[in-house]
């Protein structure tokens, strides 16, 4: 008899510790299976969306006599700036806007990289007894555009045969 108990208390300690074996082996999988908490925030870099203010940074405040974004509209594929350029003289202003936007343009390109597809609609200032705008153009460029271009060199010289979609305000 004491034979047959002894057989039995030792089955049961070798199922025991073979579970608890088990046991552990398991849970040691799936802890090496869970990727590093780390690694996830990495491999995720937070991208940066345009809003008007981040915007002003870069295209400028338009106010007063500043030139500058006064306008964002998103769209499903694109944004939509309102830019008011502010120069006194009317003679030779597509001269002037080149050189202002062709960098800026440039600018909001390199820091976003989510953009495509800017439509730009550039008022001019017009003087009576108030500050006024009225439109003088729009127009549209894209990512590509920029690439496939030496943008700033290129139009700082010739913009407006450059840009998109070209439209000047009637």
């Amino acid at each position: 008899m004491k034979k047959h108990r002894s057989m039995s208390v030792s089955a049961l300690l070798g199922l025991a510790v073979l579970a608890a074996l088990t046991l552990a082996a398991c849970q040691g999988g799936e802890k090496a299976a869970a990727p590093a908490p780390a690694a996830e925030k990495v491999a995720a870099p937070a991208v940066e969306e345009p809003t008007l203010e981040a915007l002003y940074g870069i295209l400028g405040k338009g106010e007063a006599e500043n030139s500058g974004i006064v306008d964002l509209a998103k769209g499903e594929n694109e944004l939509v700036v309102t830019y008011h350029f502010y120069e006194a003289r009317k003679k030779g202003l597509e001269e002037r806007i080149g050189p202002d936007m062709a960098p800026k343009i440039q600018a909001l390109y390199r820091k976003f990289k989510s953009i495509d597809r800017v439509v730009f609609k550039v008022d001019v200032f017009e003087r009576r007894d108030v500050i006024e705008w009225r439109n003088y153009c729009s127009f549209a460029t894209t990512r590509r555009l920029i690439d496939e271009t030496n943008w700033t060199s290129l139009l700082l010289k010739d913009f407006f045969k450059v840009v998109l979609e070209l439209k000047y305000a009637e």
